[in-house]
């Protein structure tokens, strides 16, 4: 027997209960009131805590590092509109049988990168190559002059 912490009833049966984050010693009526008896866990995340612990296949990564040897062409929508127009298909035609919509086909023509699968697409359908390995096409310019104007310290360095 004891008293309950939250209604104030005295020489009542008590049990420790949790409200929030504090721990109250309270009687049976408070707890069926204010529905403070241990929730059980709802079956959706009993079943999603079991799926987590257990072993699951180790997903592969790709390594973002590591790109590929291929990029797409410059020229890709000119190959893309030409490879159409040789099939003799109108856009609708192209977008049918890739199974995409004419706005993907349009924006590819225009200029606009399409998706790494729409390029595999356009290559399947079109019997066409798009990806081609990278090329170098840098260019450094190389400053023989000085890399900064005159300090004051190499004025005192000239000097001496």
């Amino acid at each position: 027997m004891g008293e309950c912490e939250l209604c104030g009833a005295v020489n009542v049966s008590v049990r420790r209960v949790q409200t929030g984050k504090t721990e109250v010693a309270a009687c049976g009526r408070c707890v069926d009131k204010l529905n403070l008896a241990p929730k059980g866990t709802a079956p959706g995340i009993a079943r999603s805590r079991n799926i987590s612990r257990a072993p699951s296949k180790k997903k592969k990564r790709t390594d973002l590092m590591n790109r590929s040897s291929k990029e797409l062409a410059h020229d890709f929508h000119k190959r893309i509109a030409k490879a159409r127009a040789s099939r003799n298909w109108n856009q609708q035609q192209l977008a049918k049988q890739m199974a995409e919509t004419v706005n993907i086909i349009k924006a590819a023509e225009s200029g606009k990168r399409p998706t790494d699968a729409v390029i595999q697409k356009f290559e399947r359908i079109l019997n066409i190559v798009l990806m081609v390995e990278c090329s170098a096409d840098e260019t450094r310019f190389i400053n023989s002059g000085p890399s900064r104007s005159m300090t004051l310290g190499d004025y005192f360095d000239d000097l001496r």
